[in-house]
């Protein structure tokens, strides 16, 4: 698979783009995260995690939810590319499980150490300042109000780090949410700031 995992990140790159939210970028920092966790809970397929990582949205502009589309595209490019059933199976059930509202609504379960190393990768994305980042930037393309950024913190990303697999990925993940924390308060407290009238 080691040439797939060059052939898998040219296509990411390519059908993601630059955008910093849900393209390319993303991917790279969801692919430092997972490497990062599997040098410490080992026995990792490294190229299989490596090809399901570049391939985990490569569905996104297709649509939501995205986990389909993107695990559905590589499952055919995969078989294109002569790639055999067992890792086809096992890249495809890591892009469907990295989505949490997916898995649970599909009752999708991890069938490898890569999927969950995946799903956990993708999560620590969208803590710390980049992850403080992520959420108004998207915020701001959808036309969602900061009040609503602000409380999509609360009611999705600071219940992340319950969802990880491993001890690994929640010592990166209380890190990056002490982070995302403050970057939140500072915030709170600007907008709470009333100018003065002359």
């Amino acid at each position: 698979m080691e040439g797939l995992v060059e052939v898998a990140g040219r296509l990411a790159r390519e059908l993601l783009g630059e955008d910093f939210v849900h393209g390319f970028p993303h991917v790279e920092r969801v692919m430092r995260f997972a490497e990062r966790i599997a040098s410490e809970v080992g026995n990792v397929d490294a190229d299989l995690l490596r090809v399901a990582v570049y391939l985990h949205d490569i569905g996104r502009k297709l649509g939501e939810p995205h986990a389909y589309y993107s695990a559905r595209l590589a499952e055919s490019l995969l078989r294109e590319w002569g790639v055999g059933e067992r890792e086809v199976k096992l890249v495809v059930n890591a892009i469907e499980y990295h989505s949490f509202s997916y898995a649970r609504s599909r009752g999708v379960k991890p069938l490898s150490v890569e999927a969950m190393v995946l799903s956990d990768a993708d999560k620590l994305d969208a803590l710390g300042v980049v992850g403080f980042l992520r959420v108004l930037v998207y915020g701001f393309e959808t036309g969602r109000s900061v009040e609503d950024s602000l409380a999509h913190f609360e009611e999705k990303i600071f219940t992340l780090k319950s969802l990880l697999h491993f001890e690994a990925s929640r010592r990166i993940a209380e890190e990056l949410e002490a982070r995302t924390r403050t970057a939140v308060s500072w915030l709170v407290e600007e907008l709470a700031i009333k100018p003065k009238t002359v």
